[in-house]
């Protein structure tokens, strides 16, 4: 459970020196508190949804993508490793398993404000210390591949969410939009652009990748060796 609330999103230089300009200027947003899913979706849980007729029921895609895919790429590859997170999913794909677990894709502003924990100025979702082979799965010292997920326990934020950062990307719900072309940014982001959001960096990943204010667009039916997602739940108020 993250708690939402404002909270500062982005980041820029001198106070981070590896900000880049897409993660400026630094602005206030604030999320509705919101369920996240401990960790990225896994081959195993991906499976279910096939094995259940997911991308025969055309209800759960009504973001797009039905009758574009029949199963994520290298599939059967892919389900000698159960508890990998699933890769080689377009974010239509993505979209729709999410609808079909009763969920939805995070948007940018709360994929951040979960990885930053309700801490004001960290850089990576286990606080500001940097990354090492023990917090997170990348390119430094990592396997090479991805690896089942909570691997990394000294990676988790406070709230105990795991491989926020490295391992696989994950989708986002936003199309992506640079920060200086609006004022006030919607916590929801831009109603098109150039491709999707992902965020959190991958097992191929540099270090600065690992930073909670990065972020990297892809097209929405592009399919990565790298790019996985999570689910997230809105919490209602009674």
């Amino acid at each position: 459970r993250v708690e939402g609330g404002k909270f500062r999103m982005g980041a820029q230089k001198p106070d981070d020196p590896d900000a880049l300009e897409d993660e400026s200027p630094v602005h206030q947003v604030e999320v509705s508190q919101f369920f996240i899913g401990r960790y990225p979706v896994t081959v195993l849980e991906y499976d279910r949804f096939i094995a259940r007729g997911g991308y025969k029921e055309e209800q759960f895609w009504r973001a797009g993508g039905y009758g574009t895919f029949a199963t994520p790429g290298h599939w059967q590859q892919q389900l000698r490793y159960p508890n990998r997170p699933v890769v080689e999913v377009s974010w239509y794909e993505a979209a729709a398993y999410c609808a079909w677990a009763e969920g939805r894709l995070p948007t940018e502003a709360e994929w951040e404000c979960a990885a930053r924990g309700g801490r004001e100025g960290v850089r990576y979702p286990w606080g500001s210390q940097e990354p090492d082979r023990f917090r997170a799965n990348y390119i430094e010292g990592g396997p090479g591949q991805p690896t089942p997920v909570g691997m990394y326990p000294e990676g988790a934020t406070p709230q105990g969410v795991h491989d926020l950062a490295g391992n696989v990307w994950e989708w986002t719900a936003d199309w992506w939009g640079r920060y200086s072309e609006a004022a006030a940014r919607n916590p929801k982001g831009p109603k098109k652009g150039e491709g999707k959001v992902i965020r959190g960096g991958s097992w191929v990943s540099d270090p600065w990748g690992l930073r909670v204010s990065d972020r990297v667009w892809v097209g929405a039916d592009e399919r990565g060796g790298g790019v996985g997602f999570r689910c997230v739940r809105e919490l209602l108020s009674l």
